[in-house]
């Protein structure tokens, strides 16, 4: 049976806890709370020993025969847990899993923790045995519409409480990544105490962050700051920011500049584009200059011809110094296009 992440408390308060739990996904913390909450009804129900076995090379599929079937040393309930990550279980899993179906070991809780599975997996022997005698819970990512409410619920669980805007500037911020976002409220707790955040406060907590750090130095960019871009990237260059994580910063944006002047060409108007492309209040202003400096999607598309080439230097592809490469490129962008006869130049 498949059930949500978010049905699983309420779940276990109804129907007790399952046999057997297949927990997959891709999105590191939700798995881990989702184990978590399954670690911790156990242990209230008398699940005191854990045992945990994790696929790898040497692991036969008879160790979760011989534990199923050993009498425990320490207590009478068990929970068992298999770490598959991207591994299968192959015919000799298969079959240990369908045997361990037909005859459940008493007081015994199974879970196993797997990477995401695509439909062709979930069409398996093993899988479709799971889903028939246990619990499959499926892990997502949070979309990003979904996103702002997600960081609400988390700030709320911490006596937190923030304005929409600022809820929406942690979320542009995160990009999606809820460890990175999860572990700044919480230093935002720590911080600051329950209460109400600020944009001010937002601000001063993230500056040493070089997630943060990259994404700054973006707006700057956008913003035509050629001067304090340049320090910035000499800042995170010397701060031993990985250059990856810059590129990737950059192309994003260079991406989605590519697609927006395209839409406004097509006479979309610019409010329309900036609520699809998710462009909060706050940075309204920065992707606007950056427009008004490069309006033909043309321009940006030569620009991200130019991340393919960093991303070539950083795989080891193409020679190059890739933050010279990440230099030009920001300078590039944060500079004026003009017109030269029948071609259109950037300043450079």
């Amino acid at each position: 049976m498949k059930i949500k992440l978010n049905q699983l408390k309420n779940n276990i308060s109804k129907q007790g806890l399952a046999a057997i739990y297949l927990l997959t996904g891709d999105e590191p913390l939700q798995m881990k709370e989702c184990a978590d909450i399954l670690r911790t009804a156990a242990r209230q129900q008398g699940f005191v020993e854990r045992v945990v076995l994790t696929v790898e090379t040497g692991f036969t599929w008879n160790s979760l025969d011989n534990e199923a079937n050993s009498l425990s040393l320490f207590a009478n309930k068990r929970l068992l847990e298999i770490r598959l990550g991207n591994k299968s279980p192959g015919n000799e899993g298969t079959k240990i899993l369908k045997a361990y179906t037909d005859n459940l070991p008493a007081d015994t809780i199974l879970i196993i923790i797997a990477d995401k599975l695509d439909a062709s997996k979930q069409k398996t022997k093993w899988f479709t045995c799971l889903d028939k005698n246990g619990i499959i819970i499926q892990i997502w990512p949070i979309e990003g519409s979904q996103l702002p409410s997600w960081i609400s619920q988390r700030m709320n669980h911490y006596g937190l409480q923030a304005s929409a805007e600022v809820i929406n500037m942690i979320a542009e911020r995160s990009e999606g990544h809820l460890l990175a976002c999860s572990q700044e409220i919480e230093k935002l707790h720590l911080l600051y105490g329950s209460g109400h955040i600020t944009a001010e406060q937002i601000l001063d907590a993230i500056v040493d962050n070089a997630r943060f750090e990259v994404f700054s130095w973006i707006d700057t960019v956008l913003q035509g700051n050629t001067q304090r871009s340049i320090r910035q990237l000499q800042s995170m260059r010397s701060g031993g920011v990985e250059p990856i994580l810059v590129a990737w910063a950059l192309d994003r944006e260079i991406r989605n500049l590519s697609h927006m002047t395209y839409e406004l060409q097509k006479g979309q108007r610019q409010e329309q584009i900036f609520k699809a492309y998710r462009i909060w209040q706050n940075r309204k202003m920065t992707i606007s200059n950056a427009i008004k400096r490069h309006p033909h999607p043309r321009i940006w598309q030569n620009f991200l011809k130019r991340t393919l080439q960093i991303e070539r230097i950083i795989k080891g592809v193409n020679t190059g110094n890739v933050w010279d490469e990440l230099q030009k490129l920001s300078l590039q962008v944060s500079l004026p296009t003009v017109k030269h006869k029948n071609s259109i130049l950037t300043v450079f």
